[in-house]
């Protein structure tokens, strides 16, 4: 194995320079020669490139090195890429080899795909057993777009009620990354299904309430039947109540709420200009004073004072903070760049070496973007993209801690696999047991290109 040679490709493959990298990464090894960290990470290359056949291929040439393991993440990155290239039958025996892996760390990923590749060849059932794995699988932190696909499996199935069940608990789950509009024009048709007009108008209307977002022309058709079915319905309603020559008798001057005054027991017509002030004022004072105006002035300042409290609250326990997840790593990216000092979005707990590893694993020029967001009240883990300034994208796993009202950065780890790591990582400061930290690089999935591939299975 030639060592120069694979650091050469691992360069152009954190630059985003996957073309060079695909090729150098061939050449690192003689002919016949294993070495499952060259052949991971040229599928990974590979499949940035959209050769999806011989990205499978790469991978299955990494299963072949016995010693370097991480046959999950392997056979899930190898159903994707025949899942793009149009093998769904080699996708499902490639995922389900995945999911019976009991060191694979990510298993919803494989049964994420494993529903995909059943969905293509028309086998609803199957498909809808391997999303309902990937919506309970501890380890997926973000089951809304499972169970979102399980809707659609059990509205396929004539099971529209599961359906709503489905689709009602994904929106319980979503997240900044599921698209809510696609769940509740799931959740408009599964309402229809179950003749449930004014759900389904409710659903339709929040999933088009963007004016972007564009219904599927059975959606369409269902959203319209909905609001025509909805309007008939009012049409034949009973009208209000009505009087004989359109007056009502309790109130005779039309919106005024009160009886027409009588001279009888009011004297109402027979009062003076003057009396009828004084009359009024005194009727002023009385009114006032049952009203309790003052009292119901206190009493709405304290429930917006209340309310503002407790949606502050609601706020920091849900993670919101100044500054904020975003901005601490953006200060972190900036520092790394620029050469100056990380301390503002850095632990104070964190060592002067693990300080300088983390920026180490940083490439200069690169921007960071939070895709997936775990948080408590204290603590938060984030799958983060760093978009490299060539182009292209790394992973990176970023844990945080309360800093008073905001948030610093503990843990900055390096991940070639999008949402999840099997390995630190190209530039990471962990390292499995006997390896160095380059060959760490290859224990992720394929990066971005994985999910590509799943797009693509999906279509």
């Amino acid at each position: 194995m030639n060592t120069q040679v694979l650091d050469q490709a691992r360069d152009a493959y954190r630059a985003g320079d996957f073309a060079a990298a695909a090729q150098l990464f061939s050449a690192v090894k003689e002919p016949g020669e294993a070495c499952g960290e060259a052949d991971h990470l040229r599928g990974n290359a590979l499949m940035r490139l959209g050769r999806y056949a011989d990205a499978a291929q790469s991978y299955a040439d990494a299963l072949a090195d016995a010693a370097y393991g991480h046959a999950g993440a392997l056979l899930t990155n190898r159903g994707k890429a025949l899942a793009a290239s149009g093998d769904f039958e080699g996708a499902v025996e490639s995922f389900t080899a995945a999911t019976q892996d009991a060191s694979y760390a990510t298993p919803f990923k494989a049964y994420l795909g494993l529903g995909g590749a059943y969905e293509r060849l028309g086998k609803v059932t199957e498909a809808g057993v391997a999303y309902r794995q990937a919506a309970i699988d501890g380890t997926n932190p973000a089951p809304a777009g499972a169970l979102a696909s399980l809707g659609t499996c059990f509205v396929a199935l004539g099971r529209p009620n599961d359906a709503i069940e489905a689709f009602r608990t994904a929106l319980d789950f979503a997240g900044p990354r599921d698209d809510v509009r696609a769940i509740n024009a799931g959740l408009g048709h599964a309402y229809a299904a179950t003749s449930r007009y004014a759900d389904a108008v409710d659903a339709f209307t929040k999933a088009t309430s963007d004016g972007i977002y564009r219904l599927t022309p059975e959606q369409q058709a269902e959203f319209d039947q909905a609001r025509d079915t909805l309007s008939a319905q009012a049409s034949i309603e009973p009208a209000g109540n009505t009087y004989a020559g359109g007056v009502d008798p309790l109130d005779p001057l039309g919106q005024s709420g009160a009886f027409m005054p009588d001279p009888s027991d009011t004297g109402f017509f027979t009062l003076s200009e003057s009396e009828m002030v004084q009359q009024d004022r005194q009727d002023m004072k009385v009114r006032r004073k049952h009203n309790h105006t003052g009292l119901k002035v206190f009493v709405v300042v304290f429930i917006i004072l209340l309310l503002a409290a407790g949606a502050a609250g609601f706020a920091f326990s849900r993670g919101f903070g100044i500054p904020s997840q975003q901005a601490a790593l953006e200060q972190l990216f900036k520092a790394a760049t620029d050469g100056t000092d990380p301390a503002k979005s850095l632990s104070s707990t964190i060592d002067e070496e693990t300080r300088s590893s983390i920026l180490a694993a940083i490439p200069a020029g690169s921007t960071p973007r939070i895709d997936e967001m775990d948080s408590t009240m204290s603590t938060a883990h984030a799958q983060v993209a760093a978009v490299l300034s060539k182009g292209g994208e790394l992973t990176y796993s970023v844990d945080f801690a309360r800093d008073g009202l905001g948030w610093c950065i503990t843990g900055l780890t390096a991940d070639f696999e999008n949402g999840s790591a099997d390995g630190a990582g190209v530039g990471s400061s962990e390292s499995p047991d006997d390896a160095s930290d380059a060959s760490d690089a290859a224990a992720s999935d394929a990066p971005a290109a994985s999910d590509q591939a799943e797009e693509v299975s999906a279509q």
